[in-house]
């Protein structure tokens, strides 16, 4: 999606190609809408069924855009395609189930590669959840997987179902992350350096082996936090889609952003604009008033950083503010990905 021709202006980025979709979809002459209970927007959707309430994702990703086939780190790709899907349900607070997965296969591919590539894919799943039951092989001119995973949601302190939306951030909310941030994009920086010291093949490793917060979205559920999503796009790009989900102004403490001890050793002041504006990291961002957060069990809290608030209400196009140490705002250099304009 990241082609030439998707940076044509014509084509506008993903984030409002995703809106008009989410219109056509809520048309209404289109049946069934009664069973979505969250639709498009969030990082999975929740639909209702007869057996109870199921999470919907999916994630597509494409040699040359996504990866490098080039690597031949095929159990590493393998691993962080099933990732990306895991963490939107992780996102939600949810559990995974079942997965189904299409290839694209292109002239010549290697069986090795697969066996290699689906490894990957059952090792996470193995480690948090999930089982791939299914799928499809297609021709391609270029190597591409699409994952879809489903999973249900968990219960709050009431015992009641329930799951996190980008859409319930109130005002006077602290704003959480889990971290550290920014280690994923400097990995990828080590990895196209070149680099071979210590610090950055340990970058390097946290970029192809993300851990998703299956868990820890499970606990915030359980402490009735209500808003969450997780960090795919870089933080302040994440952070703007909830604050215009949920209609509210955040005010973000670059001072507060976890960084990891190798990001600042491999890039000093330059570690923070990778966690201000790096994907891929898998870590969840919510926010909760300061009672729930007081409330979470300690070794929750010890996995959590705090990095601003809820600073204003009724911004219907939503709004992320950073600040620095001195209180004055800061622009980051870095901006959220966007797969139509990069």
């Amino acid at each position: 999606m990241d082609s030439s021709d998707a940076n044509d202006s014509t084509t506008g980025g993903e984030f409002e190609l995703i809106a008009r979709l989410a219109e056509l979809s809520a048309a209404s002459n289109l049946g069934g809408a009664d069973s979505v209970l969250t639709g498009i927007g969030d990082d999975a959707a929740v639909v209702s069924t007869s057996s109870g309430q199921m999470l919907l994702t999916t994630d597509a990703i494409v040699d040359g855009i996504h990866f490098r086939s080039e690597d031949e780190r095929w159990f590493d790709i393998g691993w962080k395609c099933a990732v990306s899907n895991i963490s939107d349900i992780a996102a939600m607070g949810g559990t995974p189930d079942h997965a189904l997965v299409t290839l694209g296969v292109p002239p010549g591919a290697s069986l090795d590669t697969y066996e290699e590539f689906y490894s990957g894919m059952n090792k996470a799943l193995e480690n948090f959840g999930g089982r791939i039951v299914g799928g499809d092989v297609v021709s391609s001119p270029t190597m591409f997987v699409n994952f879809a995973l489903t999973g249900h949601p968990s219960t709050d302190s009431n015992g009641d179902v329930a799951w996190l939306r980008r859409s319930e951030a109130k005002l006077g909310d602290l704003v959480c992350v889990t971290g550290p941030l920014g280690s994923s994009a400097g990995g990828l920086e080590v990895l196209l350096s070149g680099d071979t010291s210590p610090s950055g093949q340990i970058l390097v490793d946290r970029h192809f082996r993300p851990t998703p917060r299956v868990e820890l979205g499970k606990t915030l559920v359980a402490a009735d936090v209500r808003c969450a999503m997780d960090i795919s796009d870089g933080l302040v790009g994440d952070l703007e889609k909830l604050a215009k989900s949920s209609k509210v102004e955040l005010t973000i403490n670059m001072s507060e952003v976890p960084l990891s001890t190798e990001l600042i050793f491999m890039f000093g002041t330059s570690a923070i604009e990778l966690a201000l504006g790096g994907g891929e990291d898998y870590e969840l961002a919510f926010t909760a008033p300061e009672t729930v957060i007081d409330s979470l069990p300690i070794a929750t809290r010890n996995q959590i950083s705090i990095v601003g608030r809820v600073t204003d209400e009724e911004t219907p196009d939503g709004k992320v503010n950073v600040i620095d140490e001195n209180g004055d705002t800061y622009e980051p250099i870095r901006r959220g990905w966007d797969h139509l304009n990069g």
